[in-house]
């Protein structure tokens, strides 16, 4: 019931034959929460039809993409692989000419797509959608539905070529001597958007420390400083910075990635003002942004030198460049397309589906805006079309329809959060062949088949996610309502972490997550920074506590408690 209620068109069934056919996994990494019904019916459901368009787009071989269900309120990925080897073989020659391809020209290939992607964005964000009347705003949702799913088969059919990209580069330097986890200092220190992102933050906080207005941010809460500042007639141009920078850098959805119940930054910043308050303690210990990116591409260049040193010929020394470049800037996508996509395309979903809310709220239709979200994307444009054919009619129509219904989802919603939803179900292999659910999702062998995922444990093993060894004090976040908790130094314990958590990195001292692999978020942030991380240890959160004193050791993949709080 918990299931159908939310969505019974993608509700997992473990008796029904196909379900039972095909591998099952619970997306941790991009939605580690209890999904809403308005999140799975766009974001979701758009995410697994980008998945089909793109794997038939590019001829991706082994796989159709993924199916996309729910499973006790949670979110489950059902790999779509191809048994025939026929049709595999048939389909290997399209995507290998792509892939080729992208190799040379890549930028190129990236540009095409995602300017369709930026334009599409500035065109939704260009519209006041609370002076909209009614039809347009109808209108205007379902125009912005269209373009949601749109961006995501742009997303996919961007990704698959990108990764494989990648698996070819990584193959090429792994037969020559150059493991993953040294291959990716030859990756790091490019201008990203993320990296972008936090250097406006950066410069925000010179500024403030300029205009002498420091202590301010750094005697008071995050969630007040901005009314305190908007008081002061010498904050003035300081805030018309910050300002554009949020014009700019705003439609960050600060939790979820793939649903839409968390505000942007634009409707609350205080993510952003707490992370200038990070910068201060940064600063005084002698840190610099500047200098520590710079530091990250000296590591890089002296890296490139001493491999490129080691070649036999002259051959070998340009088919390693021409690989390196590749692998450069394929690896940049991992993080930009986050940024536009999986961020920028969310952020226009929720405008839209807000802008409905306030509507409905003001005819007393949902006892509060938020509440939009506990009805599905269908429900929620008949309501709205309705209210255009007849506004009398509809108020009084559907004042018998959605707040019983509402009411009902905020209750399922909250046992979903406390269900005992598994990492795998159906055909589980014996074996993940996948690259793209080791390299991304962190799916490994011992998971498949988990022995304990709730044991409490002093040693966790996961992936090498970025090189180093720290200790220090942990700090457990499962959501961005925990983000001003973390303090400079601290070795930052979570679920994943997706764009938005970007600027976090700049004050912790290492960061271990439960799920993930060597292409996901934390490990490219904490490579940026220069920060050690071990990804994909499924059991973190669980068996690690605020105040313990850990020792991670990125060089190899492991995480120990020395000390409990």
């Amino acid at each position: 019931m918990l299931d159908r209620n939310i969505s019974a068109l993608r509700t997992l069934r473990p008796s029904s034959n196909f379900d039972k056919s095909i591998f099952w996994f619970r997306d941790d990494l991009h939605q580690p929460y209890a999904i809403s019904p308005m999140g799975m019916t766009t974001v979701q459901a758009h995410h697994a039809w980008g998945y089909h368009v793109a794997s038939e787009e590019t001829q991706l071989p082994p796989s159709k993409g993924a199916h996309v269900k729910l499973y006790k309120g949670k979110v489950y990925l059902g790999f779509a692989l191809i048994d025939e080897q026929e049709e595999i073989a048939q389909r290997e020659p399209a995507f290998g000419k792509l892939v080729e391809h992208c190799i040379d020209n890549w930028d190129e290939h990236y540009q095409k797509y995602i300017k369709e992607v930026m334009a599409s964005l500035d065109t939704l964000n260009g519209v006041d959608t609370d002076k909209l009347i009614m039809p347009h705003l109808v209108e205007h949702l379902k125009r912005t539905e269209q373009i949601n799913r749109r961006n995501w088969e742009i997303h996919f059919t961007l990704m698959y070529p990108a990764d494989a990209v990648y698996f070819t580069a990584e193959a090429f330097f792994e037969k020559r001597g150059l493991e993953e986890k040294d291959l990716i200092v030859l990756l790091r220190g490019f201008q990203s958007i993320a990296t972008q992102t936090d250097e406006e933050i950066w410069t925000l906080t010179r500024m403030a420390e300029e205009m002498g207005l420091k202590q301010l941010f750094l005697e008071n809460e995050a969630s007040e400083i901005l009314s305190k500042l908007r008081r002061m007639e010498d904050a003035r141009r300081w805030l018309d910075k910050f300002n554009r920078f949020l014009s700019i850098y705003g439609n960050r959805v600060v939790a979820a990635h793939l649903d839409i119940t968390t505000p942007t930054w634009k409707e609350d910043p205080t993510p952003v003002i707490d992370t200038i308050k990070g910068y201060y303690p940064r600063i005084e210990s002698g840190w610099d942004f500047y200098e520590s990116r710079a530091e990250v591409k000296r590591q890089r260049e002296k890296a490139i030198i001493e491999f490129e040193g080691k070649l036999a010929n002259n051959d070998e020394v340009m088919e390693f460049r021409r690989m390196l470049k590749a692998a450069q800037r394929v690896y940049q996508f991992q993080e930009d397309h986050g940024f536009y996509i999986d961020q920028g395309s969310t952020a226009v979903m929720r405008n839209a589906v807000i802008a409905c809310g306030k509507r409905l709220y003001r005819r007393k239709l949902i006892p509060a805006i938020e509440d939009v979200c506990y009805l599905t994307f269908n429900e929620l444009r008949e309501v709205m079309e309705a209210l255009v054919r007849n506004e009398k009619i509809a108020v009084y129509h559907y004042q018998a329809l959605v707040p019983g219904l509402v009411h009902e989802r905020k209750e399922d919603i909250k046992m979903a959060a406390e269900s005992d939803a598994p990492l795998t179900i159906g055909n589980i292999p014996e074996k993940m062949t996948d690259p793209i659910g080791i390299k991304v999702f962190g799916i490994i062998d011992d998971i498949l088949h988990p022995q304990g995922e709730r044991e409490i444990e002093d040693h966790l093993e996961g992936f090498p996610g970025a090189p180093g060894v720290v200790e220090g004090k942990a700090r457990v976040v499962l959501d961005y309502q925990d983000f001003q908790k973390v303090e400079a130094g601290e070795i930052l314990v979570c679920p994943y972490t997706g764009t938005a958590w970007t600027p976090l990195f700049v004050k912790i001292g290492g960061v271990v997550t439960d799920t993930g692999g060597m292409l996901t978020h934390a490990a490219i942030a904490a490579r940026e920074y220069n920060i050690p991380a071990v990804v994909g240890t499924w059991n973190a959160t669980n068996s690690i506590n605020d105040g313990d004193s850990v020792r991670i050791d990125g060089n190899v993949g492991v995480v120990e408690v020395i000390a409990r709080a």
